[in-house]
């Protein structure tokens, strides 16, 4: 199950509730009852994924990020494992076996990615601001 808790906050709005709307989505995924929603919840987390980040990036130009590319390349990294397992499940297989892998995957790598990498450019972004 994927909580979203005051420690994610970045402080920047916008980023928190996609963010919040991401951990609401994943939880779709964690929750057994709903394996008839699986091939929607996925779809609409790419979308939504590849979504959050433009936005995201959007502020990176803008504040003139230091760290833009390397931020770039993790979301891009991201994007390309989520599909990968999203073609897998999609795929004859285990279902269970690569959801479990999908939820456990997407709840490190988000939590993660948000509490450190986020955080540190939610710190720099708030210094650009008048």
């Amino acid at each position: 199950m994927m909580l979203w808790n005051k420690s994610l906050e970045t402080g920047i709005l916008a980023i928190d509730e996609q963010h919040k709307e991401l951990f609401k989505q994943a939880d779709v995924l964690f929750d057994q009852k709903n394996a008839d929603r699986v091939p929607q919840t996925l779809q609409f987390l790419e979308k939504y994924v590849e979504k959050h980040f433009k936005d995201e990036q959007l502020l990176h130009l803008k504040s003139r990020y230091p760290k833009l590319e390397q931020h770039k390349k993790m979301h891009s990294d991201f994007v390309s494992a989520f599909k990968k397992m999203q073609e897998e499940y999609n795929s004859d297989g285990n279902k269970l076996q690569i959801l479990l892998k999908i939820n456990k995957t997407v709840s490190a790598w988000l939590t993660n990615h948000i509490m450190v990498c986020d955080r540190e450019f939610a710190d720099y972004y708030k210094t650009q601001q008048p």
